[in-house]
C-alpha cells in the first residue's frame, strides 16, 4: 500500500510539524480550509472567505513556534479565527448598511426649483452666508474649498460657518 501512495505522488503528513514550504503547507492544508467554511455555514461568496483561510494558513505559517504546540492545531485555530472575524464583519456591514433597489420606473422626478425651495424652507432662522453655505454643501454637493473659492471666504471660515448653521438648526428643530 505504500508503495501505491508513494507512486501517486501522495506524501502523508505529521500535523505536529511545520511543512518546509508554503505550497507544501497550501496542498495539505487546503481541504482544512474547506471544511472550516462548511462548518461555520458560509455558503455565499465561498472563493473570499476561501482566499481569506489561505491568507490566514500564511500568517500561521509565519508565526508558528514550534514550542507551543502542534503545528494542525496553530493552524486550524489561525484560520477559524479569521474566518469568524471575517463572518462578523460581515454581519456587522449587513446590519448597519440596507440596499436599496434603484429602479428607474419607480423613481419620481421633481422639479429642480421646487427642491430648492423645499431646501431653503428647512434653513429659516440661518443668515443669508449660512444658507448659501448649507445650500452648496448639500444641494449641490460642493466640497468646503469650492464653496469658499465661490464665496471669496477662507476654507476654514466655511467650515466654522457651516458648523454653527448646523449646530444652529439643530437646537431650533
Amino acid at each position: 500500500m505504500k508503495n501505491c501512495d508513494a507512486h501517486l505522488g501522495y506524501q502523508p503528513f505529521s500535523g505536529k510539524v511545520k511543512p518546509s514550504t508554503f505550497e507544501e503547507c497550501l496542498s495539505q492544508y487546503s481541504r482544512m480550509i474547506k471544511t472550516i467554511i462548511k462548518k461555520l455555514h458560509i455558503y455565499k461568496n465561498f472563493d473570499e472567505y476561501y482566499q481569506i483561510g489561505q491568507i490566514a494558513l500564511w500568517t500561521a505559517y509565519q508565526h508558528y513556534e514550534s514550542e507551543k504546540g502542534s503545528f494542525s492545531s496553530y493552524a486550524f485555530f489561525t484560520v477559524r479565527g479569521y474566518l469568524l472575524n471575517e463572518l462578523s464583519k460581515a454581519v456587522k456591514y449587513d446590519e448597519r448598511n440596507v440596499v436599496v433597489d434603484q429602479c428607474i420606473e419607480d423613481a419620481t422626478y421633481y422639479d429642480d426649483a421646487f427642491l430648492l425651495e423645499d431646501f431653503m424652507s428647512l434653513l429659516d432662522g440661518l443668515s443669508l452666508l449660512q444658507k448659501q453655505i448649507l445650500v452648496r454643501r448639500f444641494y449641490f454637493n460642493q466640497e468646503f474649498i469650492q464653496i469658499a473659492d465661490k464665496l471669496n471666504m477662507n476654507e476654514s471660515s466655511v467650515r466654522s460657518s457651516y458648523r454653527y448653521a448646523l449646530k444652529k438648526l439643530r437646537r431650533s428643530k
